[in-house]
């Protein structure tokens, strides 16, 4: 059975006192858990997935999409490169989806917010307001539904990719479906744990998206200041082909890709990271 799942834009003005470097994911997660207190109990686990995705800002594309970052971040090479802030002030938009019950929860109290929020970052002052909040869902499934043959994922937040075998570690580089698409493949299963029976379900499912050799050109690990801290994640976009031709395992293929698109892919998406989408 097909989870409920529900994936909303949030499009919001966004004004902060200080230049930020900081990646924009905490801000929008420090606010989204402000207005739900028992989000809190959401801590990162090693294998577990969460229930919730909500993404970094970016600028406004086309009324509800996801446009250009709006985070710092430097393409990580070996010439040391410095992050440089960015200056928050104006309409912005971040994508925030997962299992539907908790999502609509949410989602109800940024509507009722009908003011603008105030609230003490580090050492920043972030003024928040909700302007327009979007459903997405339909819209999402829809597109992927359209999906045969070949499909590109682009990584709109940088993300953190399981390793499937071993949850706990990061693997240094991959392009793999199978590693890429594992968090929605979890959830399209309503499971929250990554087990070794689930990863090797997967194969017959995921494995029938085969990454393109050039997609290892356009992947590209890049660099965000986290926690005060440089962090190295997977950023860029990768083309697969859809090797399957039965309809009732091509939907099943498309489905997962709605869900990546809807909760996030890979670790720690409740602060941030692993915004995706897909065309």
């Amino acid at each position: 059975m097909k989870p409920s799942v529900k994936g909303f834009r949030v499009i919001l003005s966004v004004e902060a006192s200080q230049p930020v470097i900081e990646f924009t994911g905490r801000l929008t997660k420090a606010f989204v858990f402000a207005l739900n207190l028992e989000l809190q109990s959401f801590r990162g686990v090693e294998g577990i997935v969460a229930p919730i995705h909500i993404s970094p800002l970016f600028k406004v594309s086309k009324d509800h999409e996801l446009g250009e970052p709006a985070y710092s971040y430097v393409v990580k090479s070996k010439e040391k490169k410095e992050i440089t802030p960015i200056i928050l002030n104006g309409e912005y938009i971040f994508h925030i989806g997962g299992e539907a019950d908790l999502v609509n929860k949410v989602v109800s109290r940024l509507k009722q917010l009908s003011c603008p929020m105030l609230m003490r970052i580090h050492n920043n002052i972030v003024r928040f307001k909700v302007e327009k909040v979007v459903d997405v869902t339909a819209e999402i499934f829809e597109k992927a539904g359209s999906i045969n043959g070949r499909v590109r994922l682009y990584l709109k937040a940088p993300a953190q990719i399981f390793n499937v075998y071993t949850p706990a570690k990061l693997p240094d580089f991959t392009n793999s479906a199978i590693e890429l698409l594992m968090v929605p493949y979890a959830i399209f299963n309503n499971s929250l744990t990554i087990t070794r029976q689930l990863v090797e379900s997967s194969f017959d499912t995921l494995g029938k998206l085969v990454g393109t050799w050039y997609s290892m050109r356009t992947l590209k690990p890049v660099e965000i200041i986290f926690r005060e801290k440089r962090q190295t994640n997977l950023a860029g976009h990768t083309t697969y082909i859809i090797q399957e031709e039965d309809a009732d395992k091509l939907k099943k293929i498309q489905d997962v890709l709605a869900i990546a698109e809807i909760v996030g892919i890979g670790r720690s998406r409740q602060n941030g990271f692993g915004t995706a989408v897909v065309k």
